[in-house]
């Protein structure tokens, strides 16, 4: 049986605070002490290398201190959110860009369903709109009775 191709995309946007809370979650869950301490500051940094910087103050230290995630680092927390809190992720191409709102986890795949019916013509609709939009415009106009 012949099969059709369908190609699907889904965009995940995620606020700052959200992709901060994956990070604090995913490095608590690995024994880390970041979710402890208090945070100082938080940003996004765009450019060549994306990043997410977050400083921390802890208790023993005069300084802060300042951890950079890169782009696959916050993608990686993200999914690991999706999953704690079972928002279905299908198993396609993910790629994460840095948006005004924070982050956005792109999803893209392609998913086969069977065809059930004979091929369609040599025209095809699509190819008849694209040949009517290139025609040239009509010189004289007509009106309607």
């Amino acid at each position: 049986m012949a099969t059709i191709h369908i190609r699907e995309s889904r965009r995940i946007v995620l606020p700052l605070e959200a992709a901060v809370d994956a990070v604090l979650q995913l490095d608590w869950e690995h024994g880390g002490w970041l979710a402890e301490a208090p945070m100082t500051e938080a940003r996004v940094e765009a450019g060549e290398s994306p990043r997410l910087v977050l400083c921390f103050k802890r208790a023993d230290s005069l300084e802060p201190e300042t951890r950079e995630y890169s782009l696959p680092a916050v993608a990686a927390a993200i999914v690991h959110l999706c999953v704690k809190a079972r928002i279905p992720l299908p198993r396609w191409q993910k790629r994460i860009a840095v948006v005004p709102e924070g982050f956005e986890l792109i999803l893209e795949g392609t998913v086969e369903i069977s065809r059930h019916y004979g091929p369609l013509p040599e025209i095809r609709a699509v190819e008849a709109r694209r040949a009517a939009q290139d025609a040239p415009e009509p010189t004289g106009s007509v009106e309607a009775a």
